[in-house]
């Protein structure tokens, strides 16, 4: 580690000769054209090799430049780009480069929305959503509209049917669990993105955690000025929702600085009926229990920011310092759940009503400190520090009436459950990169993770609330992980080949305090990756790519609390979960740069997900986390943008697999659920006048039958209608959107194997109608600079 450490500090660096280059940008009359992107290009495959900005003056100088081929590109908004090629064996000074006006400027025409557009690169893929249509969306429609990506109302997330998926923004990891995250992404404006990497095989400088990972990449300053921007939108499903968001953004020389508020609130619902069947011991049904349970939940007020600074203190030192969050501190609901219980004669034996007043306010507050040094034009030195705080309280008041089939009613029960999780995680880690011959990239990290639950719970006894010592609990945790990688890419002609290992050593101790229970596990693991990507000529690309992935437990999942429903069901965790190890295969293959395919192979070691059984002797349903045997997917997925007139294109995605999960019942037995499934995603979008200012969409998306754990879920489906206006000379936009139109995102699931047979229906509330008005001022070619999250946050 020492080594390592003296490495990344006096890594010596060796460079060819370097040249400068100085010139101007003007329009065609010899007016100089400010504040223009300058991008110097490398001849041989057109990458970047150097991006800088020009002056007031039009003036730009490009310093560091080896000799060589380039291209040399100047671009601005509402003209036409210039290039010109160029060979640097010295310092040179260029003849100017001119820009024309567009036709669409010279004829008044305003700006319009692009198509999203997928990208195939070798170890991932990138949808770029960057003032596409899809921007009037919030970022989890966004997210749920990413071509491999399933992102269900209850706050799911997966790829490829496998849930150990690492959300990260700016490849750093979001400190939220799958509900939270969803109102999170909900709350951000789809004018913030700019693209959603999925990475099925992520590199080693990622955090070895997730199967895969789902990268949100946010807009960055990159133009001198201000701008700024309002959205507002109405949202109608059952009941009405709002949310209004507004973000300024500064850059100077020296100083950028950024901040974005979001104010959220509403009512929610969510439906789900239930279906719990018990057998005797001839297999016969003993009794059947039907329940239906609508949530409603009000949200009086949902806060989300984000702010930073950063400063230029010279060309070679960077400082930036930020803080992301989310507050929900009025959040409440009241649960509903009358149940029907039959006898083996299908008569009804009895009936309760289940009510539950709750109160679950959170808040989540995080805190980054970045500095960067450049060593040289091809190189550079990280230094990153994360600390975020996060807070949640669960307050459930439970009431239990039972009666008999006539109505009458013979006792009640009234229980509180009270808990409290304070979780807080501090990271730092150095990451160093090196362009000479190749990329070089190496770092290390350590995170540390501390976790406070407690739980209260009391009896109703004649209108006293008494303590049950029995179902009070408190748990501690503290996980710390110690991390170092090292990778290398470079071309070879035709080929590019790109090599990584990471190794991490992870040490944690979970406490049941109330209990005296304590589980320690310590524990090294390697990780490498491997990719590689042919080019014979234009037309075909063929790539292969190896990772091995760690996904370890939420924290939340460590939780050994029963969180009691009530009388007859709880939701539980297993401070013992191990971490699932995952080996991830892909080939890869592109098509004349547009239709892409990708054949997949994944096997999951001792995956942890929740399961559903039924306790025989206290006719309870349990929900539990825990390890199952393994789970395995094979697949082939494709994906392509089409242009079938001047006024109509379309996204299209398809996919095909066969996923199976391998796991033992409750009777000791191993049991296999397995099955093919496919998906496809169609997006049209439609020009609806010469100025293509206006414009619609019609979106649709099916997700056949599919396998979690002991779970068998029905197909889904979702119809989502849009219309957008440019109004105010193209700053402002006026939309409509109709989502799930039908309701196709009703889902069904259903556990059947040995005696235990349990099936749900649930819908959340995912068909609304949203009108919204977003408008921008200022110098809209700014966009916004985010700080990155971190790795562990996800896990909460």
């Amino acid at each position: 580690m020492k080594q390592l450490v003296i490495f990344l500090l006096l890594f010596p660096l060796w460079s060819s000769a370097q040249h400068s280059l100085s010139g101007s940008v003007t329009e065609t009359g010899g007016k100089a054209v400010p504040f223009t992107d300058v991008a110097l290009l490398k001849a041989q495959d057109s990458t970047a090799f150097r991006n800088v900005l020009a002056d007031e003056e039009g003036r730009f100088t490009i310093a560091s430049v080896d000799n060589g081929q380039y291209i040399l590109k100047a671009s601005a908004i509402g003209m036409s780009s210039a290039y010109r090629n160029i060979n640097v064996t010295g310092d040179l000074q260029l003849e100017p480069l001119v820009l024309s006006q567009t036709a669409e400027m010279l004829e008044g025409v305003e700006i319009v929305s692009k198509r999203p557009i997928v990208k195939r690169l070798v170890d991932r893929m990138e949808f770029n959503v960057e003032n596409s249509s899809l921007s009037s969306n919030n970022a989890w429609e966004i997210l749920s509209k990413t071509p491999g990506v399933t992102a269900t109302g209850s706050g799911s997330i997966s790829v490829r049917g496998s849930q150990s998926i690492l959300v990260t923004i700016n490849d750093k990891k979001i400190y939220m669990s799958g509900d939270e995250l969803k109102q999170y992404l909900e709350n951000t404006s789809g004018d913030d993105v700019k693209s959603i990497e999925v990475i099925t095989n992520p590199p080693a400088k990622y955090d070895a955690q997730g199967a895969a990972v789902i990268n949100i990449k946010l807009k960055k300053v990159v133009a001198l000025g201000y701008k700024g921007s309002v959205n507002t939108a109405y949202v109608q499903s059952i009941y009405p929702k709002a949310v209004t968001s507004t973000g300024h953004f500064y850059k100077g020389k020296k100083l950028s600085l950024m901040g974005r508020y979001t104010f959220g609130m509403g009512e929610y619902v969510s439906e789900s009926r239930d279906k719990t069947r018990y057998y005797d011991e001839n297999g016969a049904t003993a009794s059947e229990w039907d329940s239906f349970l609508r949530r409603k939940s009000k949200s009086l007020e949902q806060h989300s920011y984000r702010l930073q600074a950063s400063y230029e203190l010279d060309s070679l030192n960077t400082f930036s310092i930020g803080t992301t969050g989310f507050q929900a501190p009025e959040q409440r609901g009241r649960y509903s759940a009358p149940t029907s219980i039959y006898g083996s004669d299908g008569l009804l034996d009895s009936l309760y009503v289940t009510t539950n007043n709750r109160k679950n306010p959170a808040r989540n507050a995080a805190y980054n400190f970045l500095y960067e040094r450049l060593l040289s034009d091809k190189a550079k030195l990280v230094f990153n520090t994360d600390f975020t705080n996060y807070l949640s309280k669960d307050y459930q008041d439970i009431m239990t009436a039972f009666s008999l089939p006539d109505g009458t009613p013979y006792r009640d029960n009234r229980f509180i459950n009270n808990s409290r999780q304070a979780i807080k995680l501090f990271s730092m880690q150095a990451d160093y990169s090196n362009e000479t011959n190749g990329t070089f990239e190496a770092g290390l990290k350590y995170g540390n993770v501390s976790a406070d639950s407690n739980l209260d719970y009391r009896d109703d006894i004649d209108g006293i609330l008494v303590p049950n010592p029995g179902r009070t609990s408190k748990f501690l945790y503290d996980e710390s992980i110690f991390a170092g990688y090292m990778s290398y890419s470079k071309e070879f002609g035709k080929w590019s080949v790109k090599a990584g290992l990471r190794g991490e050593y992870t040490s944690l101790e979970g406490n049941s305090v109330t209990t005296s229970e304590v589980n320690d596990q310590n524990y090294f693991k390697l990780f490498p990756t491997f990719y590689t990507m042919y080019k014979p000529n234009e037309n075909h690309e063929i790539g292969f790519s190896y990772g091995k992935r760690i996904s370890r437990p939420r924290y939340s999942q460590l939780n050994p609390f029963r969180i009691y429903n009530n009388n007859y069901s709880y939701g539980m965790g297993d401070p013992k979960l191990l971490p699932t190890i995952v080996h991830n295969l892909n080939f890869l293959y592109t098509l004349k740069g547009k239709y892409n395919f990708d054949l997949y192979y994944r096997l999951e070691k001792d995956p942890s997900m929740e399961i559903v059984y039924q306790d025989y002797e206290t006719n309870t349903v349990v929900y539990q986390f825990t390890n199952i045997d393994k789970n395995y997917a094979f697949g082939l997925e494709f994906n392509t943008n089409l242009t079938f007139f001047d006024w109509w294109d379309a996204g299209i995605q398809g996919a095909f697999s066969y996923v199976e999960d391998r796991f033992q019942g409750v009777d000791g037995k191993l049991y296999s659920n397995g099955r093919p499934t496919y998906n496809f995603n169609v997006n049209n979008r439609f020009a609806l006048n010469k100025k293509k200012d206006f414009n619609g969409e019609i979106n649709f998306d099916y997700n056949s039958s599919s396998v979690q754990g002991t779970f068998v879920f029905t197909p889904t489906s979702n119809l989502t209608l849009a219309l957008r206006k440019k109004v105010l000379k193209g700053n402002g936009e006026v939309y409509g959107i109709f989502s799930d139109v039908y309701r196709g995102e009703t889902l069904g699931l259903r556990t059947d194997y040995g005696n235990q047979y349990n099936k749900s229906r649930f819908y959340a509330d995912s068909q609304n109608f949203r009108l919204g008005f977003r408008y921008n001022f200022g110098n809209q070619k700014l966009k916004e600079k985010t700080r990155e999250q971190t790795e562990e946050q996800r896990r909460i």
